[in-house]
């Protein structure tokens, strides 16, 4: 059997448990092994650190997935899915949707699982995943018994690992999903989410615990929320006794959904949807001289690689400047960041840069990250990548 020896200086870091190896950290690989297929990992002074699966074509070349000799099957799936409910179990999620099994962090890198009201939906991210693919199906389909499954196939990182992307694909159920759709309850409100088109696998379910802190600062509030996907922070700040909401998205069949999510809530007279580009529509904003006491910004990452990590920053910097003009005095500004390349540092930096540049004074009250559910590696940084802040603008 071939195995892989890692170079001496990057030892701790897999005992430690970080689960990537980049190509960079291999000393050699002896024998010969399938792209995608497992493989031991050694020291080079002979001490077994753990079992990855291994794919020379990408830049991480190698993902530890467990610790002891034990092959990647139906058998390591149904463990990984069984540890992983364990924890939600303890989590008290209010909602009918979470996701169950959330790739390295819960020892199996490169599997996306969510649920949905019964309906269980899968991303598979690396090519060792999608070599045991019909053992995954096996395991989700024995232990969770969804009402339907279906997998997204429209990851931007699966072309990384020389995976094609494509449509969603469901496995059985179709029934279940009238146009892809399945209405999910959340903190006592409700939303349809469309698992064949939708963002991630159709609703940002790590953001849910942060839609209910932001509710809290709507009450008799003028709302804008910008990137608002399907409506979700809009629906929580109407719901929550917000006067007027205004919600921007470029796209129409995102604000579609939204203005279905409103009616489904019985707030539809109180948010006003417009289509458009972020960033234009702030800019006019302001020009208009429009003031809001609550502004929301939840754009889409901005970058998958430290390459563009920079221009990420200025685009950034970019809508909080003008996000910052358009807060009355004493109002509150809520602004995220779902890339990992963008640490709280870099953000906070970013913030910092705009507030000077409007002459803005801010107190930030919370300093929020991504729902439990979604749980962080402690050696891992990257499993930390969603950062939220809200602060008192002056």
């Amino acid at each position: 059997m071939a195995k892989l020896i890692l170079k001496r200086k990057y030892v701790r870091r897999i005992k430690d448990g970080y689960p990537w190896i980049h190509r960079e950290w291999i000393q050699k690989v002896d024998g010969s092994v399938e792209k995608g297929g497992e493989l031991p990992v050694y020291s080079p002074s002979g001490a077994f650190l753990g079992v990855a699966y291994f794919n020379p074509d990408s830049a991480i070349a190698a993902r530890v997935y467990s610790r002891k000799e034990e092959p990647l099957n139906k058998d390591l799936v149904l463990k990984r899915l069984e540890e992983a409910m364990l924890l939600r179990d303890k989590l008290n999620i209010n909602s009918s949707a979470f996701r169950v099994l959330f790739s390295e962090a819960d020892g199996l890198p490169g599997l996306i699982v969510d649920w949905y009201s019964g309906v269980v939906v899968f991303q598979v991210l690396t090519l060792g995943v999608e070599r045991v693919k019909d053992k995954v199906v096996e395991a989700i389909r024995e232990f969770l018994s969804p009402r339907a499954l279906v997998e997204r196939k429209d990851a931007p990182g699966r072309h990384l690992e020389g995976l094609e992307t494509g449509k969603a694909e469901v496995y059985y159920g179709s029934k279940w999903l009238e146009k892809g759709r399945v209405k999910i309850e959340e903190n006592e409100l409700k939303f349809w989410v469309d698992v064949f088109h939708g963002h991630k696998t159709g609703h940002y379910l790590d953001q849910r615990d942060n839609r209910a802190l932001v509710a809290r600062f709507a009450s008799g509030a003028k709302v804008l929320d910008c990137f608002c996907n399907t409506g979700g922070f809009a629906v929580y700040c109407a719901s929550a006794g917000a006067e007027e909401v205004l919600a921007i998205d470029i796209s129409e069949k995102m604000l579609e959904l939204g203005v279905e999510n409103a009616k489904l809530n019985g707030v539809e007279e109180k948010i006003f949807f417009v289509k458009g580009n972020v960033f234009d529509e702030l800019r006019t904003l302001v020009k208009r001289g429009r003031e809001f006491d609550l502004v929301v910004l939840d754009p889409p990452s901005f970058t998958k690689s430290k390459r563009t990590l920079q221009n990420a920053l200025k685009g950034y910097k970019d809508i909080n400047v003008n996000a910052l003009k358009l807060v009355k005095s004493g109002g509150i500004l809520v602004t995220a960041s779902c890339s990992h390349h963008v640490t709280l540092e870099l953000f906070m930096g970013v913030l910092q840069d705009a507030l000077r540049d409007t002459g803005r004074k801010a107190k930030i009250t919370h300093i929020a990250f991504q729902a439990p559910d979604h749980p962080v590696v402690p050696v891992m940084p990257e499993s930390l990548y969603l950062k939220l802040l809200i602060m008192e603008v002056h």
